[in-house]
């Protein structure tokens, strides 16, 4: 059954790349929607041990699928924001909890890795600076969250399997990627509205993380 549900989510997000390509965006409410509950049942028949952290965070990540397809709209932006804020909470709290809150013997020098996260945060927090207008706050902890969120992934090289831990950090990575695409395709209008690498990066990171809790 997992194998069923595997190849529809992959089928799903290869037929959004292409109503995203063809600026078919009307029928994605067909194809982004889906992706999450797809995966959600992926992870539910996959797993050995069923953490809610993460269908927490995948049904929050389907809410913001929802919501972001109607981006133009600040209210629906606002709610697909709050509810990917949320998803990131969720998994940092995964991560944090896995690591049982870094008293398992993660050496204290693993924190210089923080810095990168810090020069992207500031760095692309004034990128987008002028552009955000009445969302300056919410962006703000937006990065902060989804940076974290993404560093504490970085502990888990220590603790857990080589396989495990690059899944779920790339997987992170590419949150981070695809974000940052959105952001400068909403605030800046850099990436072009048919660009297949938001979704592309976007699919593949929930993809990777959840795969980290399988294998």
């Amino acid at each position: 059954m997992k194998n069923i549900f595997l190849i529809l989510y992959f089928a799903f997000l290869f037929l959004d790349l292409l109503f995203v390509n063809f600026k078919l965006f009307n029928k994605r409410i067909f194809s982004k929607t889906l992706l999450m509950p797809i995966l959600l049942l992926y992870y539910i028949f996959s797993a050995k041990n069923i953490n809610f952290l993460l269908i927490f965070a995948l049904i929050l990540s389907f809410f913001g699928d929802t919501f972001l397809l109607f981006e133009t709209k600040k209210t629906y932006f606002k709610f697909g924001l709050f509810s990917f804020l949320l998803s990131h909470i969720f998994y940092l709290l995964t991560f944090l909890i896995s690591l049982n809150f870094l008293k398992e013997g993660v050496p204290f020098y693993i924190f210089i890795f923080i810095v990168p996260y810090l020069i992207y945060g500031f760095t692309f927090y004034k990128k987008l600076f002028p552009e955000i207008e009445d969302v300056k706050k919410e962006i703000l902890i937006y990065i902060i969250v989804i940076s974290l969120m993404s560093f504490f992934t970085i502990p888990r090289f220590y603790l857990f399997s080589l396989k495990n831990s690059l899944l779920i950090f790339i997987g992170s990575i590419l949150f981070i990627i695809s974000d940052s695409l959105l952001s400068l395709q909403i605030f800046k209008g850099k990436v072009k509205k048919n660009s297949i690498l938001i979704m592309l990066t976007y699919g593949l990171a929930q993809f990777l993380i959840i795969s980290g809790f399988i294998i």
